[in-house]
């Protein structure tokens, strides 16, 4: 009887052991939107949960609060309403947007484009620059995340 119970106890270890594996098997990737894709998957509105800035290598990250957000709708005709609380301060922007790949441009500015990502309901925008000024490189990095609403 004793044998008989160990065995039943280490099969029943054996298959949660099975489980946790197969449960964990999650493809990070599964749920990034393809480029072909992000078209579509963008349609909507996403409001900022952070926005993070890496300046020449100085870092600092910012949570949206009540008084500081921004909220964007991107619609289905090209174009799209922006609005940034800071401070009490409302500005409302709107203009056009299209994708190139996984590039996002507004208002045909091509030389400002963002690099977009979606995954499930969050999107990323990212911006890099680096430019020369007073004989000195400088590398600018900003990192918006929104939350589709």
């Amino acid at each position: 009887m004793n044998k008989k119970l160990n065995l039943i106890w280490l099969f029943s270890l054996l298959m949660m052991v099975q489980v946790c594996f197969v449960s964990c098997n999650k493809d990070d990737d599964e749920d990034t939107v393809s480029v072909a894709d992000l078209k579509t998957a963008i349609i909507g509105t996403w409001k900022s949960v952070t926005m993070s800035a890496d300046i020449d290598g100085k870092k600092s990250e910012q949570n949206s609060t009540d008084q500081f957000y921004s909220i964007i709708e991107f619609k289905s005709d090209g174009s799209y309403v922006a609005t940034d609380l800071i401070d009490g301060e409302k500005d409302t922007d709107n203009g056009t947007w299209k994708l190139d790949g996984d590039k996002l441009i507004f208002d045909n500015d091509v030389e400002d484009a963002l690099l977009i990502t979606i995954k499930g309901n969050t999107l990323t925008t990212t911006e890099e620059d680096t430019y020369k000024e007073d004989g000195e490189e400088h590398h600018e990095k900003y990192v918006i995340t929104y939350k589709k609403q």
